[in-house]
């Protein structure tokens, strides 16, 4: 294959691969904002990672917990490796995420000022997503000639309770539950411009040492996102996105608490192909709407390398 097809098709795969690298924690898990989720790339195609985010802002905690007024900041770094698969002539992705989570918590405890330091790992992350509909699994040659029409894809996620976690802290990285997350998305390219929606709900299982001696169970969490993408000269691609999810109710040894999430969060994100092999991709979000969890603001970075089997 001539090198300028090859960079041609490294700089779109770059693309498509930072389309489904957020920034996880065990914080930050329903509020996902990810552009091109389904973008598919090249059979064979490898990818590492590594991320940073600072998030910061107000967390508003269950009523039963004592504490108000709560300010919170994090800092997640986070590296990734994943993989473009055919499956069934379709196109597909495997990512696994590992996360570190340096996190400071103040506010009032029982109505005296605390605060609270945390940092170890977050929950890794797995997630399998598959194009069913408008992106066939396609070699290196057939995919330098695709062309996006409209693309449905279904993903999975799922974060087993690997993150640090003390049942005797009211305050933790890790969750000590297992999270499940299908989805269905859509993404649909009209000239410069893309329209992708994604629509899926988190499921966990119990924590059975909630504080040390409780049972903490929560209800289905279902989110919503939505993304218009532009893509500009130079590699360089826009993005404006949109999340809200709803619902997540706990109880806490079957008591049910006040608890029920309706957030809303908007950000921006800025991708560009530095090089065949290299892509960059900045990503920030805030909260418009919280309910309940934490209304804050995020800022993220995140950098690629990917590369071709044998190559």
């Amino acid at each position: 294959m001539p090198k300028g097809d090859e960079g041609s098709i490294f700089k779109h795969a770059a693309a498509a691969v930072l389309g489904i690298l957020p920034v996880f924690s065990s914080h930050l898990a329903a509020q996902e904002l990810q552009p091109r989720a389904y973008i598919p790339a090249p059979v064979g195609l490898n990818f590492v990672t590594l991320g940073y985010a600072r998030n910061g802002g107000s967390v508003l905690f269950d009523s039963s917990i004592p504490i108000d007024n709560a300010q919170g900041t994090s800092n997640v770094v986070t590296a990734g490796f994943g993989q473009s698969i055919g499956v069934l002539g379709r196109s597909a992705q495997i990512l696994g995420i590992l996360s570190y989570v340096q996190g400071d918590l103040s506010g009032l405890y029982l109505g005296a000022a605390d605060d609270r330091r945390r940092s170890g790992l977050s929950d890794a992350v797995f997630r399998y997503s598959m194009n069913i509909h408008g992106a066939p699994a396609m070699t290196r040659p057939r995919f330098a000639g695709y062309r996006q029409k409209t693309i449905v894809g279904a993903s999975v996620t799922v974060s087993p309770p690997t993150g640090q976690y003390d049942p005797n802290r009211l305050v933790n990285i890790g969750t000590n539950r297992w999270a499940v997350k299908p989805e269905l998305g859509v993404s649909r390219a009209i000239g410069k411009w893309t329209l992708e929606g994604a629509f899926g709900v988190w499921l966990y299982s119990a924590n059975d040492r909630f504080d040390g001696r409780s049972k903490n169970t929560r209800a289905p969490l279902g989110s919503t996102q939505a993304h218009v993408v532009r893509f500009l000269p130079h590699r360089i691609w826009l993005a404006f996105d949109g999340t809200y999810y709803n619902g997540g109710r706990t109880q806490i040894d079957g008591v049910d608490q006040p608890n029920y999430m309706g957030n809303l969060r908007l950000g921006g994100t800025f991708g560009i192909s530095l090089k065949p092999r290299h892509a960059l991709k900045i990503g920030y979000f805030g909260g418009a709407m919280a309910r309940y969890g934490q209304n804050n603001h995020s800022l993220g970075i995140t950098y690629t390398v990917i590369w071709q089997k044998g190559r």
